[in-house]
């Protein structure tokens, strides 16, 4: 059993004016509307898109490292291009905005298209699951000056080699411990970065790939789609897509990603200001018949109403800041 790589619908090839693909996957079990858009998005933006194991068990969000580490063994070096550029993206709560040569060329500045194998995660607020980690985390990216400074495992990008690698690592290296599909995988990932240091793996701290939006607060303004005329649309016949623009580095990240209840809160507001399902074609009948992951179905505002079974809003990064300083406080020794 397991996840296959087959995808949902045609696969159809994207390419950058360097000739070479560029690629988004997601693995899941079953679609949500959010998966319907992202979908929608990543064809908008020109990103050859495939979803892995829709229709098959799932045993836990584990399973979504496997999904991945299984197709990209089979498709690497026959279907895709080892030096293609690749993203994993989650398939409930992300939705792509930047063009996928725009993608392309963010990889190469960062030194991700080369030969050294390197992986770029998406940077977090919070450590989460394990609060605790925060301080070794920190010190294993020492440089890191925005708040972003956490991995987080729902944003993977790099060449298709070194996803290939760097996934087999993670599913079946003994270095961090064993690993089964009910494990966690934003775990699995911290841990892992933390029992092999030297991994070609850096945070985009700056945001300029991922927004990871579990913030207290927003943090991004909404920015109105360019006109075409100032610069390539992001493939063949499609207008750019309006973008978010964050605060604090300028940085217009490629792929909004609406992390935890705060996330998807902030993930509503996105699809409602940037009128995404409008700009993508998506209607209702697009939708009809499948359930929705966030606080309310896309397209619609969210409000206080819909803050249910959530903690209070403060609460996660309240208990986060006082966990990370009693780690800090223990490891100084004091009691």
């Amino acid at each position: 059993g397991g996840s296959s790589s087959s995808g949902s619908g045609s696969i159809r090839c994207a390419a950058t004016s360097s000739g070479s693909a560029v690629h988004a996957f997601i693995a899941c079990n079953e679609y949500r509307q959010e998966t319907v858009i992202l979908e929608r998005s990543a064809r908008a933006c020109g990103f050859a898109f495939r979803a892995l194991g829709v229709g098959g068990p799932w045993r836990g969000v584990g399973t979504k490292l496997v999904s991945y580490d299984r197709a990209l063994k089979e498709l690497v070096g026959t279907e895709i291009h080892p030096s293609d550029p690749v993203l994993l993206l989650d398939a409930w709560d992300t939705v792509l905005l930047g063009p996928a040569e725009e993608f392309r060329a963010k990889l190469e500045e960062l030194g991700a298209l080369g030969r050294g194998g390197l992986v770029v995660g998406a940077g977090d607020r919070i450590n989460a699951p394990d609060y605790q980690l925060a301080p070794r985390m920190e010190r294993h990216f020492p440089d890191i000056c925005t708040p972003w400074r956490y991995p987080n495992s729902g944003c993977l990008a790099g060449t298709a080699s070194a996803l290939r690698d760097f996934l087999h690592c993670l599913v079946h290296s003994a270095e961090a411990g064993g690993f089964s599909e009910e494990d966690d995988d934003q775990r699995r990932l911290q841990e892992f970065i933390l029992a092999v240091p030297d991994y070609p793996f850096q945070l985009d701290e700056t945001c300029g790939l991922f927004q990871c939006m579990g913030e207290p607060e927003r943090g991004w303004d909404f920015e109105p789609a360019p006109s075409t005329s100032r610069g390539a649309s992001p493939s063949a016949g499609a207008a750019p897509l309006p973008r978010i623009r964050n605060w604090t580095t300028g940085e217009r990240p490629i792929v909004a990603h609406g992390c935890g209840g705060h996330g998807r809160w902030f993930l509503a507001d996105i699809y409602r200001e940037l009128r995404l399902l409008e700009r993508l074609g998506v209607g209702p009948e697009d939708l009809a018949g499948i359930a929705y992951a966030g606080l309310v179905p896309p397209g619609e505002e969210v409000t206080w109403e819909h803050w249910v079974d959530q903690p209070p809003w403060d609460f996660p990064f309240q208990v986060f800041n006082a966990m990370r300083a009693m780690e800090l406080a223990k490891e100084c020794g004091v009691h």
